[in-house]
C-alpha cells in the first residue's frame, strides 16, 4: 500500500483556499483523503477525490467515491477536548473502527463507520452534559 502524501490543495478555481492534506495515491489522478479537509466541507476522510497538478498544486476536481464514514463534528472547550472521559471515548471509536482528529485545539471530528452500533451522538451529548459543557 502507498505511503500517504502531503500535497497542497485546492478546493476553488481561484487558487485561494488551498490546504495542506495528507492523502494516499488511488491511482492515476486520484487519491484518498486521509485527514479531514477545512475549507470544503462536501469533502471528508476516506473520500476518494480526482485531482490535477499545476506548478505543484493539486486542484480538487471531484469527489470518485465517498466513504462509508459518518462524520461528526463538535468545538469543545479545552476541559473537555482534552478530559480523560473525552480520551476514553476515542479510544471507544477506535475500536469500533472509527477514527477522530483533533483540530485547532478544541474541534473534535469522529469518522465512523456507517454500520457501526457506537452511538456517536448519544455518547458525546453524555460527555458534554456530564462536564457542563
Amino acid at each position: 500500500m502507498p505511503k500517504p502524501l502531503e500535497l497542497h490543495i485546492c478546493f476553488d478555481e481561484r487558487g485561494f483556499e488551498i490546504e495542506i492534506l495528507d492523502v494516499t495515491p488511488v491511482d492515476g489522478d486520484m487519491y484518498r483523503i486521509e485527514e479531514t479537509p477545512i475549507f470544503n466541507p462536501g469533502v471528508s476522510m476516506g473520500d476518494v477525490i480526482r485531482l490535477k497538478e499545476e506548478r505543484g498544486v493539486y486542484y480538487y476536481q471531484e469527489t470518485v467515491r465517498k466513504s462509508n464514514l459518518k462524520r461528526y463534528a463538535w468545538l469543545l472547550t479545552q476541559d473537555t477536548a482534552y478530559s480523560p472521559i473525552l480520551a476514553a471515548f476515542k479510544q471507544r471509536v477506535n475500536g469500533a473502527g472509527g477514527s477522530w482528529e483533533q483540530i485547532f485545539g478544541g474541534l473534535v471530528v469522529i469518522h465512523i463507520p456507517q454500520d457501526s452500533v457506537l452511538d456517536v451522538e448519544d455518547e458525546m451529548n453524555r460527555i458534554i452534559e456530564c462536564l457542563g459543557e
